[in-house]
């Protein structure tokens, strides 16, 4: 069975569009995933944005809602109106990217995208596990493949060894799956998950012949990317 399609922030393949536009593309074109990032203002509005800055260089917490949006207008959405978008058309994945919050997010989207299935990964291995010891019916999984683009080597080489041999993390997580980053899926990590029976999702994967050969590999559940297009053409062949 090939993998199932999860569209990485939304993503169509098809350039110049909103982010609405983006994500009700991706949602007729039938992948079984789309993928938000969430994030809140200062006025505490949950908002679908990647990174903790803007282009100009704002700590996105420390905007209002207003003002996050007169620097990125049609590309900004709240995660309220992403749910509108999604909820009884497809899965929800939820990538957390505010530590210390993640329990709040997940029952605020859990107790409003309520006809779709949705998902929640994070890097942070107590967070999962609060999360499964708190609200235990939610699907969390733990990401494996942190950025440490200027970490201290020590600690490079620690994170690095915890995600090759990732089964104390994921034990002592309790995650339900993990989402592994694709340099690391091609070391070993998939071998370990498809020997633990563990789902994993793989991320992000735009590159045609790389989508090619993960679409075949039956250790993988999930395939998160930016150009759904093209996985969905070769589920399709």
């Amino acid at each position: 069975m090939s993998p199932l399609i999860d569209a990485h922030r939304g993503e169509c393949g098809t350039p110049g569009l909103t982010a609405a536009e983006r994500y009700i593309r991706a949602i007729s074109m039938g992948v079984e995933y789309v993928e938000i990032d969430v994030r809140r203002t200062s006025d505490r509005v949950y908002v679908n944005y990647h990174d903790d800055r803007t282009a100009s260089g704002h700590e996105v917490r420390a905007l209002t809602l207003s003002a996050l949006n007169q620097e990125l207008g049609a590309q900004l959405l709240t995660v309220d109106e992403v749910i509108e978008l999604v909820d009884g058309k497809v899965g929800l994945h939820v990538d957390l990217k505010e530590g210390g919050e993640e329990l709040e997010v997940v029952r605020y989207i859990e107790a409003r995208c309520a006809h779709s299935e949705v998902v929640f990964t994070t890097g942070g291995d107590d967070a999962v596990r609060a999360i499964k010891d708190q609200i235990p019916q939610a699907r969390a999984g733990l990401t494996l493949g942190e950025d440490l683009e200027g970490a201290p080597p020590w600690r490079a080489v620690r994170v690095r060894l915890s995600e090759l041999f990732p089964g104390p993390r994921l034990r002592r997580s309790r995650a339900d799956f993990t989402a592994v980053h694709k340099r690391l899926a091609g070391v070993r990590v998939l071998d370990y998950c498809a020997r633990k029976r563990m789902p994993a999702w793989v991320w992000t994967v735009d590159d045609e012949v790389e989508i090619a050969r993960f679409m075949r590999d039956p250790r993988l559940t999930v395939l998160i990317t930016n150009r759904p297009d093209i996985a969905l053409r070769f589920r399709k062949a």
